[in-house]
C-alpha cells in the first residue's frame, strides 16, 4: 500500500480535518442526487423485506458505492463493512450522516472481529453492507468473503448498483464512479440471492460466480439506462458517421481487388440477403479464418444441444466466408459483419435483431458493439486475446475502450496474460479457462483428394510450411535449397494463409529457379517439381495428413502465430517460430511435451526438418507427443459452455437426449 501523502497524515491525525471532510463528503452527496433525475427500479425488494423484519447482505461494487447510502434511505438499521485503512476511516465517518454505521475489517485486517460482528447484526434482524471486491479487488470481481458471510447466516444477498449520466471514471483499481451534478441517475436492484448453508469448493465458487455474474448484470443494465458510455464513443460515432462517403470508396477498391465479395457487398452496409429466422437468434462474430476455425465446435454444440436455437455467423473476409459455405450445419447462416459505421449497424441491427451476441477473439468494433447493448442484447465475449500492440492501443484510449468491453456480460480470455490485459482495460468480469482453438475438431479432408495426392508424391521427402505470410515463404524456399542437399527428391508444400497471393507466391518460387505446381491452378505434382503450391482455401487438412512435418506460418513474420494443435492432431511434427503470441499456451504446452520445436530462421528451420527427415523415429516420437498434448486440451469447450449456458439457458433449455456422438468421434471418422 503506498504511504499516505503530507497532507493524507495530517487529514488522519486531524479530527477536526477528518469530520470537515466527511461533512463535504456527504454534502457533495446529497448534491449529485438533488441535481440528477434519478429512477429506482427494484425498491420494492429491501421494502418487502425489512416489512417482513428479514435481515439481509446489502452488495455493492467498492467504486460504485459513493451514492449508496441516498438508495438506503435508513429502511432499516443498517453496518457497512469497511476497510480498517485511511481511506475507510474516512468513508467510515462519512457514512454516519446518513444514519448508517460501519463495521471495520477487511479480509487482510481486522476480519475474524469483522465476521463476527457482522454475524451478530444479521442475527438481530439488521442488515450489512458489503463491497464483494474490497479490499483491493480485483474489481468487479467477488470474493468468497460475501458468500461465507451469508452462508453463515443464513441471510440473502441483495445486489444494488447506481449509475449517472455525468461521471468521471477514476484511474483508482476499484475505478471509482465519481457521480456528477445534472444528469440522470438510475438504482437498480436485484432479487434475493439465497446460498444453501451446505456448499463444498465447486459449490461455493458457483455461488461466487451467481453473485458476480448479478451485480455486472445490474451494472451494466444501469449504464445501459443513462446512457453512461461517455464522451469518447459519441465522438467515434459522429466521425464515422462523416466518414460513410470514404468508407464506401474504400470498400469498392476492396471489391477490385478481390477482398471483398462484390455480390454481397449490401451486408457490408447493414443489407440482409437473407431473412431472420422466426426464432431465438445467437449471433456469432468471427472476424476470419481462424476465428471461424476456433468457434465452429462451439456453434455445432450449441445448434445440437438446442434445437430451437437459430445462429447468425458474421465475418468480416472473403476467405472466412468461403471456408464457412461448406461446413456450417443446419440452422447456421452466413452474412458479412457491417461496417462500422452507425447507418450500417442499425440497419444490421434493425434486422437480426439477436437474442444473444458472441464475439470471438480479438475484433472489437464499437459502434456495433455499443449499439447491440444499448438494444439490451446480452453479449459474451469468447476466446479473447489481445495482442502487445493492440493492448498498447487501446490502452490510450481508455474512454472508448472501457464502455466498449464494459458491454460484454462475460469476456472469457484465452489465458491468464491475455485475461489481465483485459481487466486492465476495463472488461469485467473476466476469466480464463483456456483456448477454444484446443477443442476444435480435427480439419477434414477429402479422402480421394488424399490418395491421388499421395499417388503423385510417391516415396519422396516431404514437408509443409502451413498458413505462411509475406517473408516466411521466401525462408521456406531458402530452407529447401539447404535441405534437398541431403535428401535428394525433397518436396516442399507451401500453403500460403492468404490463397489469393498464390500467383505472387509462384512468380517469386520460378523467378528463384524452383520447378512449381499451383494446386490453385489444377496443376498435377511431377516427378520433378520442387514446390507444390496449395493456394486453395479449406484444405490444410488435407496436407498435414500427407506432410508428417509442419511448419506453422505466421510465427516467423510476426503475426502471432496460428493453431498449431491443427498439424499436431493429424500426426505431425510440430515447427515454429519465436512468435506464437496469439496461441502462446498451446504452442508452450506442445513445446513442453516435446511435440514442437522453436525455429528462428531459414538455416535453423532448414537443420530442424533434415533432422526429422532423416530421423523418423524423432518424427514419429514428436508427433506422438503433439498429438497426446492436443487431446488432452478437449475440455476446454465444456468449460465454455458452462460459463456460457446461463444466457442460452435463458433463450432455449439443453435438450441433453438429442446431443449426438462426441464431436471428437465425429472428427475421427472424417480423419
Amino acid at each position: 500500500m503506498t504511504p499516505p501523502s503530507r497532507w493524507g497524515r495530517r487529514l488522519l491525525r486531524s479530527s477536526r480535518l477528518r469530520q470537515l471532510s466527511c461533512w463535504v463528503i456527504h454534502l457533495y452527496i446529497r448534491l449529485v442526487y438533488a441535481t440528477n433525475r434519478w429512477t429506482v427500479e427494484g425498491g420494492e425488494v429491501p421494502r418487502r423485506l425489512s416489512a417482513q423484519g428479514a435481515s439481509f447482505i446489502l452488495a455493492f461494487w467498492h467504486g460504485r458505492l459513493l451514492m449508496i447510502p441516498m438508495a438506503w434511505q435508513r429502511l432499516a438499521p443498517m453496518h457497512m463493512l469497511i476497510s480498517a485503512h485511511r481511506d475507510g476511516r474516512i468513508i467510515a465517518d462519512a457514512v454516519t450522516y446518513f444514519g448508517v454505521n460501519s463495521i471495520a475489517g477487511s479480509s487482510r485486517r481486522g476480519g475474524t472481529a469483522a465476521l463476527r460482528l457482522m454475524l451478530k447484526r444479521l442475527a438481530a434482524g439488521e442488515c450489512v453492507g458489503i463491497t464483494p471486491d474490497g479490499p483491493r479487488g480485483p474489481a468487479m470481481q467477488a470474493k468468497n468473503g460475501i458468500i461465507n458471510v451469508a452462508r453463515l447466516a443464513g441471510v440473502p444477498i441483495v445486489p444494488i448498483v447506481f449509475a449517472t449520466s455525468r461521471r468521471r471514471v477514476l484511474a483508482s483499481w476499484d475505478r471509482f464512479h465519481l457521480a456528477l451534478p445534472f444528469g440522470r441517475g438510475a438504482f437498480l436492484w436485484g432479487e434475493p440471492i439465497l446460498i444453501p448453508a451446505k456448499l463444498d469448493l465447486a459449490g461455493v465458487e458457483a455461488a461466487r460466480l451467481l453473485v458476480e455474474g448479478r451485480m455486472n448484470e445490474l451494472a451494466r443494465e444501469a449504464d445501459r439506462r443513462v446512457g453512461a458510455s461517455g464522451a469518447l464513443p459519441s465522438l467515434y460515432r459522429l466521425l464515422t458517421a462523416a466518414a460513410a462517403p470514404l468508407v464506401a470508396v474504400y470498400l469498392n477498391a476492396r471489391c477490385r481487388h478481390g477482398k471483398e465479395d462484390p455480390e454481397r457487398l449490401d451486408e457490408r452496409f447493414g443489407i440482409a440477403s437473407a431473412p431472420r429466422p422466426p426464432a431465438p437468434l445467437v449471433w456469432v462474430h468471427a472476424a476470419s479464418v481462424g476465428e471461424a476455425n476456433s468457434v465452429m465446435a462451439l456453434i455445432e454444440r450449441i445448434l445440437a444441444e438446442r434445437p430451437a436455437i437459430e445462429m447468425l455467423i458474421t465475418t468480416g473476409t472473403v476467405a472466412a466466408a468461403r471456408l464457412l459455405e461448406g461446413r456450417l450445419p443446419q440452422r447456421a447462416r452466413h452474412q458479412f459483419v457491417p461496417v462500422d459505421l452507425p447507418r450500417a449497424v442499425e440497419r444490421f441491427l434493425d434486422h437480426w435483431r439477436p437474442d444473444l451476441a458472441i464475439w470471438v477473439e480479438s475484433e472489437l468494433w464499437p459502434n456495433l458493439i455499443l449499439a447491440t447493448h444499448r438494444r439490451g442484447t446480452p453479449m459474451l465475449f469468447a476466446n479473447a486475446r489481445l495482442s502487445a500492440r493492440s493492448f498498447a492501443h487501446w490502452r490510450a484510449l481508455p474512454g472508448l475502450v472501457r464502455p466498449v468491453l464494459r458491454a460484454f456480460a462475460l469476456c472469457l480470455a484465452q489465458d491468464e496474460v491475455q485475461a489481465e490485459r483485459f481487466r486492465r482495460l476495463g472488461a469485467s468480469p473476466v476469466a480464463s479457462v483456456g483456448d477454444l482453438k484446443a477443442a476444435a475438431a480435427p480439419l477434414a479432408a477429402n479422402p480421394a483428394a488424399i490418395e491421388a495426392l499421395r499417388r503423385e508424391i510417391g516415396a519422396r521427402p516431404v514437408w509443409l510450411a502451413a498458413s505462411t505470410h509475406p517473408g516466411e515463404e521466401e525462408v521456406a524456399v531458402a530452407a529447401h535449397v539447404r535441405i534437398v542437399r541431403d535428401h535428394p527428391g525433397l518436396l516442399t508444400l507451401i500453403a500460403p494463409r492468404h490463397p489469393v497471393r498464390g500467383p505472387a507466391i509462384a512468380d517469386m518460387l520460378r523467378a528463384r529457379g524452383l520447378r512449381t505446381a499451383r494446386r490453385g491452378a489444377g496443376e498435377r505434382v511431377a516427378a520433378d517439381t520442387d514446390v507444390y503450391l496449395a493456394d486453395t482455401l479449406g484444405e490444410l487438412g488435407l496436407f498435414f495428413r500427407l506432410a508428417g512435418i509442419a511448419f506453422i506460418g505466421g510465427s516467423l513474420a510476426k503475426k502471432g502465430g496460428h493453431n498449431p494443435f491443427e498439424a499436431a492432431r493429424l500426426d505431425c511434427a510440430v515447427l515454429h517460430g519465436p512468435d506464437m503470441s496469439n496461441c502462446a499456451a498451446l504452442a508452450g504446452a506442445l513445446d513442453e511435451a516435446g511435440g514442437a520445436l522453436t525455429v528462428g530462421d531459414a538455416e535453423s528451420l532448414a537443420g530442424a526438418v533434415a533432422r526429422l527427415l532423416g530421423d523418423p523415429a524423432e518424427r514419429a516420437r514428436r508427433a506422438a507427443a503433439a498429438g497426446r498434448t492436443a487431446a488432452q486440451s478437449s475440455g476446454v469447450l465444456e468449460a465454455v459452455l458452462d460459463r456460457f449456458a446461463p444466457w442460452l439457458d435463458a433463450l432455449a433449455p439443453a435438450v441433453v437426449e438429442e446431443v449426438p456422438a462426441p464431436l471428437r468421434a465425429r472428427a475421427d471418422a472424417r480423419s
